[in-house]
């Protein structure tokens, strides 16, 4: 007899702060890992995987990943951290915002006041319409 699986996978976006993983009838175990810490996993699921973080990065403009992986106003320095969160890289400040600014996604806002002179960052939001 020939043992076959099929996997099926999706991927979602969330807070894992928000979630706390518990093991269903077929798992010992179940937690959170960092992408680049994770276990060997079974069969082809490490293939998987990539699968998922390539398509996420694929979509990253496309989709606004960070909508629900941000408050409702968020400064540009947050987004700007999601988005290195999902391609693993580090972005250059200047060139983010540019590119941002210039999509027409986001709506800006009042500064958040820290009590700092001069570094105020000005609070966004995701136009509703997108």
């Amino acid at each position: 007899m020939l043992d076959r699986f099929i996997t099926v996978a999706y991927y979602a976006l969330i807070n894992y702060k928000d979630v706390i993983p518990k093991p269903d009838q077929l798992s010992d175990s179940c937690q959170w890992y960092a992408i680049d810490e994770l276990p060997n996993l079974m069969l082809d699921h490490t293939e998987i995987v990539a699968k998922a973080i390539e398509t996420l990065r694929d979509n990253l403009d496309r989709n606004l990943v960070g909508r629900n992986l941000l408050p409702e106003k968020f400064t540009m320095k947050e987004l700007q951290r999601v988005y290195e969160a999902i391609l693993g890289a580090k972005l250059r400040r200047t060139t983010f915002q540019r590119k941002m600014l210039s999509t027409d996604l986001l709506v800006r806002h009042e500064k958040q006041y820290s009590g700092r002179a001069h570094k105020a960052p000005f609070l966004y939001s995701f136009r509703s319409s997108h």
